[in-house]
């Protein structure tokens, strides 16, 4: 068995929080595979390519990706360069205003977003 029944539900929880996140993303594709789960593909589309794809372990580990790539999205819209934890004070702020509507309904993730600014994820 790949996650259990319960490990499994909570990744479907998350998956749904994030759904329209994850649909809409141009850099990485979601995928379920019937050998290893659920894959986080990196992916580009102009031009397209297949990259690195990575194995998600857990409802944690998934949801640190999205919040991670939401955060991401912020510093690529401000077109700064730099790690999440070098984000300056205008950046944090975007970036937290757009993770409360998911830690909202997923508040147990919460010490994720501390973990991410920190750079310990």
């Amino acid at each position: 068995m790949l996650y259990t029944e319960k490990e499994k539900h909570e990744i479907e929880r998350v998956k749904e929080v994030f759904a329209e996140h994850l649909r809409q993303s141009p850099d990485f594709e979601l995928l379920w595979s019937d050998k290893v789960g659920y894959v986080w593909l990196t992916i580009g589309v102009n031009p397209v390519y297949v990259d690195t794809g990575i194995r998600i372990e857990s409802a944690a580990d998934l949801c640190c990706k999205c919040l991670d790539d939401v955060a991401m999205d912020v510093l690529y819209m401000t077109g700064n360069d730099h790690a999440l934890e070098e984000a300056d004070p205008l950046e944090l702020a975007e970036i937290k205003r757009r993770w409360e509507p998911y830690i909202n309904q997923l508040p147990d993730y919460a010490y994720l977003c501390k973990d991410l600014l920190d750079g310990k994820m």
